[in-house]
């Protein structure tokens, strides 16, 4: 399966450059951990 580009992305670059720590919530199977193995 391809990738999908999150709406997100950028905002959680741009916060994890300000905070030490960035909490990402939603519901499940929605792709939080695989836009974070994705960016990083």
């Amino acid at each position: 399966m391809k990738y999908r580009k999150r709406v997100l992305e950028a905002k959680v670059k741009k916060y994890t450059k300000i905070f030490p720590v960035v909490g990402i919530t939603g519901p499940r199977q929605s792709g939080k951990s695989t836009m974070l193995k994705h960016l990083f």
